[in-house]
């Protein structure tokens, strides 16, 4: 499990080549995202957001190893079979499909949770044309 709070998250992400840089690209577009929601008020700077800070949720990429525990730590006390995503998005690169979930827990607090060749959530991506997020933004990109 890779959780994604702050900017250095995904710049070690970007460094180690684990993951298609389509897709850290698209988790650096949902981060500005989450800083845009958190701190309207512009108190940090991109390289000083945390969203532990803010407490509004973050971005968890689950590499299908997590324990019951790990998942449980997450709020899915459900574990991944239980949830009902808001939306499910699927992109595919490299022969790889990669899947975005976002799970809305309150009127205050959402999860953005990506996996790798996950078939789980099929059923709910009819649900991606609703699940419209956009930022505007002239931060470039750290990587």
């Amino acid at each position: 499990m890779i959780k994604i709070k702050c900017v250095q998250d995904i710049k070690n992400l970007s460094e180690k080549k684990l993951i298609p840089q389509e897709v850290i690209e698209k988790i650096y577009s949902e981060f500005l995202i989450i800083k845009k929601w958190s701190d309207e008020m512009y108190e940090v700077s991109i390289d000083d957001f945390n969203a532990d800070d803010f407490g509004y949720g973050y971005i968890v990429i689950l590499e299908g190893d997590e324990t019951e525990a790990e998942i449980n730590s997450l709020g899915l006390t459900e574990g991944l079979e239980g949830v009902v995503p808001e939306c499910a998005e699927s992109y595919y690169f490299n022969d790889e499909k990669w899947t975005k979930i976002i799970v809305i827990y309150n009127d205050s607090y959402s999860m953005s949770f990506w996996l790798k060749n996950s078939n789980l959530f099929e059923d709910y991506e009819y649900k991606s044309q609703l699940c419209h997020l956009s930022a505007e933004s002239n931060i470039k990109e750290p990587f």
